[in-house]
């Protein structure tokens, strides 16, 4: 009777084992579903933000051809994955308190100094899952994250400073991005762009006739509604223009920078958003 018992029980022993089976294969589901899927989840939207970076440098790029090489027109077709693309006007940034640049400089003509307010407006992806906003302004490719604090900038603008035959020049790119009407780019688009008149030009060349070099304050006001300025000041301190970079000075909503020139050259352009 006793060895019929051991018999009959051989057939929980098989429930038990598939029970055993199961709770594993559930068990692995579950594992893959808490951690693997989002680490896959991170690794599509890491892979977006990479991808919106080269097409933003794109769009950088050609904005450098309209300037630098006067093409009136230049349009590109690109895929707007993991978040939409939003144009800033630079009246819209002006009236809603973006960020500007005011370049205060000595003019030989009127025997003074001048300033400048420039609103550059932007081309801004904002990632739909993710925290990465990516911005063209002002010739520059710069990323920020939405719940940190901080910018990098991912590509420089058009500025240069050259020290041939011991003359101290900088030139300075500005670009101002307009749009005749509020827009936001999603999925396959094609981003029309063109030069509105040519660009305005000023030039002192300080030293000429016996001058003496002049200082030209760049005021970067980044006020409440823009996140760049750690960008713009790693690039305008470091050693990217000038070898020991320009002197700084950070007030509320505002930071300074100096630099002594001999000659000073601003080409402004004006590009339209179609």
């Amino acid at each position: 009777m006793l060895a019929d018992i051991w018999k009959d029980e051989s057939g929980v022993s098989e429930a038990i084992g598939f029970i055993l089976v199961f709770m594993i294969v559930i068990l692995g589901i579950s594992i893959v579903t808490l951690y693997g899927y989002p680490v896959l989840a991170d690794a599509r939207i890491s892979s977006d933000e990479k991808i919106m970076e080269q097409n933003m440098i794109v769009l950088q790029s050609d904005i450098k051809i309209l300037t630098r090489n006067n093409v009136p027109y230049r349009d590109t077709t690109m895929g707007v994955s993991g978040g939409s693309i939003f144009v800033t006007n630079s009246t819209e940034a002006e009236n809603k308190g973006g960020g500007y640049f005011n370049i205060t400089f000595f003019n030989k003509s009127t025997g003074g100094p001048e300033s400048r307010i420039y609103y550059p407006g932007s081309l801004e992806f904002v990632s739909d899952e993710g925290t990465a906003v990516i911005s063209v302004t002002n010739g520059a490719v710069v990323k920020r994250q939405l719940d940190q604090n901080g910018s990098v900038m991912v590509s420089d603008p058009r500025w240069f400073y050259d020290e041939t035959n011991g003359k101290k020049t900088l030139v300075i790119f500005m670009t101002t991005l307009k749009s005749t009407r509020q827009m936001t780019l999603g999925g396959i688009e094609t981003i029309q762009m063109r030069m509105l008149d040519a660009p305005h030009v000023e030039d002192q060349d300080y030293t000429k006739g016996g001058g003496i070099a002049q200082n030209v304050k760049i005021e970067y006001y980044y006020g409440l509604n823009d996140k760049y300025s750690r960008a713009w000041e790693n690039y305008l301190t470091g050693p990217y223009i000038v070898q020991n970079g320009f002197l700084r000075a950070s007030f509320e909503n505002s930071d300074i920078y100096w630099l002594s020139v001999d000659r000073l050259i601003i080409k402004e352009y004006i590009i339209e958003i179609l």
